[in-house]
């Protein structure tokens, strides 16, 4: 039986259709208030957008270079955390069941419950990408490895696609019941409760998708909030990633304003 649509809180809302069912989505529209999910949603975009750049010009023939393509997609992120985007994807969803939907779950059920189900999905379809590069990786014939290619291709399509329609969905049904029912200041501790928990090289790795893809002013509002975080402090670790990764110009304009 399909969930019940989640509470309206207009004007915030939009109709979509879940699993055939009408549900109200809540839009989270720009806002200087503290959204957890907004800067690692960017970064997985790019991410997401990047790697189907890749996947789009593999010639799966090239038994090397494809290979190390479909281990990328597939290592243990214990063993290879800084190259494993399924593992990346699956362990980001993983964290917000821990941390960011056990926030909202007692102020309102139905969207955590949605979500939820999104996520469930989102292993599967992990699974089944990572049984396709466990294929691919086993065939030397070109025609064979053209064939499981394709396969591998459209399983990606559509774990991608789906994985980026999930992404819009948590920011319209969470952010705003995190801010009808958080301050800022307490959008900030749960923010350093989720950074600090998790290992400093899977933090990088976020970090190294995340930094480059938020705009001067996203980077301000996350870096100023970070200072204060309780230990183990990502400030600094932030901020040296960031010098690495974001546009010279762009990252002097953000150290700038944040130690104003």
């Amino acid at each position: 039986m399909a969930p019940p649509a989640p509470r309206i809180r207009p004007p915030l809302a939009r109709t979509k259709s879940y699993k055939g069912e009408a549900v109200i989505f809540l839009t989270a529209g720009m806002s200087t208030r503290e959204n957890l999910f907004r800067p690692i949603h960017k970064g997985l975009r790019s991410m997401i957008f990047l790697l189907g750049q890749r996947m789009g010009t593999a010639d799966f023939t090239q038994i090397a270079e494809t290979n190390d393509l479909a281990k990328q997609l597939r290592s243990d992120l214990a063993k290879s955390a800084s190259n494993c985007i399924l593992c990346l994807l699956q362990a980001h969803s993983l964290h917000e069941d821990k941390d960011f939907f056990a926030a909202v779950l007692p102020f309102d059920e139905d969207p955590v419950r949605l979500m939820a189900a999104e996520h469930a999905v989102i292993v599967r379809r992990i699974y089944q990408v990572a049984k396709q590069c466990d294929e691919l990786m086993t065939i030397t014939d070109p025609a064979r490895r053209i064939e499981v290619g394709d396969r591998l291709l459209l399983e990606t399509n559509d774990l991608f696609a789906f994985y980026l329609a999930h992404l819009n969905n948590e920011e319209a049904l969470l952010v705003p019941v995190m801010w009808e029912n958080f301050s800022d200041e307490q959008l900030r501790a749960l923010r350093a409760q989720f950074y600090n928990m998790i290992p400093l090289e899977v933090f990088e790795v976020w970090m190294r998708w995340t930094l480059p893809a938020l705009n001067v002013h996203e980077l301000v509002t996350l870096l100023s909030g970070m200072r204060t975080d309780p230990p183990p402090n990502r400030f600094a670790d932030a901020m040296r990633l960031g010098k690495a990764t974001v546009p010279h110009d762009r990252w002097a304009e953000v150290e700038r304003s944040v130690a104003a």
